[in-house]
């Protein structure tokens, strides 16, 4: 119990450093996935192992992967909000999604794999302002804005000596991601949407346990995405005036089996 608590603390800290939302139904799901670490517990006396080859033999393995994201971003407002007379306030609340992917690995040697692992991706962002009206009356307003992106991430990956039946990982990599449902070509005289570029160029970290059982690899991890090119589309409405940038944020829980 000592070490979950050590995990626990560990996953606070990542929260409070990267301002990603872990809930406590984050944490306590990724400890019952990875079954309160059967790595931890396995690592006091020997056991048989399961797929004793598994990367030696193979230089390529594939899979698949599921997924729940909660798509948010990093935003920067214009010294304008201040003194801004129609709108008062802007946020954005991230929404929860879901992931579907392919896994393609490639095992280079000395704990390092190199990832490819294309996916579709659900999600929701929700721009919510609170505006004044001729009627001199404050109105809160949202502006939904939906995505399904392509997802192109390419990751090392490092891992630990292999302990029994698992072993531990880091990785990072970067992603380039389409936006299948931008609405970047709506018409400007539309203020009911918010348009967002398209294209989304991020990097990632993460990290997370390989579990062997006797016929596949089970892979639960935690990946943090962050975006580094502005996703907002200036219009000349008032709803996107007032922001200087918007960067993407994204908190990824996955489970990926790999044969």
């Amino acid at each position: 119990m000592a070490f979950i608590r050590k995990v626990l603390v560990f996953l606070q800290y990542i929260s409070l450093k990267s301002k990603v939302k872990f809930s406590c139904s984050h944490i306590v799901s990724f400890i019952l996935l990875i079954f309160l670490l059967p790595l931890h517990l396995s690592a006091q006396k020997p056991r048989p192992r399961n797929l004793p080859g598994f990367e030696s033999t193979r230089p390529f393995h594939f899979g698949f992967y599921f997924g729940v994201n909660n798509l948010d971003v990093n935003i920067k407002y214009k010294p304008s909000l201040l003194t801004n007379d129609t709108i008062y306030s802007a946020q954005v609340q991230g929404q929860y999604g879901f992931n579907l992917g392919i896994v393609t690995d490639l095992h280079l040697g000395d704990g390092f794999d190199l990832r490819f692992v294309p996916a579709l991706v659900f999600g929701q962002r929700d721009f919510e302002y609170n505006v004044m009206l001729n009627s001199k009356v404050l109105e809160s307003q949202k502006r939904v804005v939906e995505s399904t992106f392509l997802d192109f991430p390419i990751s090392i990956k490092y891992k630990s000596e292999r302990v029994n039946n698992g072993r531990a990982f880091v990785m990072t990599g970067f992603k380039a991601a389409f936006d299948m449902a931008s609405l970047k070509n709506v018409e400007k005289s539309n203020t009911k949407v918010i348009r967002l570029n398209p294209w989304d160029f991020s990097y990632h970290v993460g990290f997370g346990l390989d579990l062997y059982f006797e016929y596949f690899k089970f892979t639960p991890q935690i990946i943090l995405n962050y975006g580094i090119n502005n996703l907002m589309i200036s219009d000349g409405t008032p709803y996107t005036n007032l922001i200087e940038y918007v960067t993407s944020k994204c908190f990824v829980l996955s489970l990926s089996f790999e044969g």
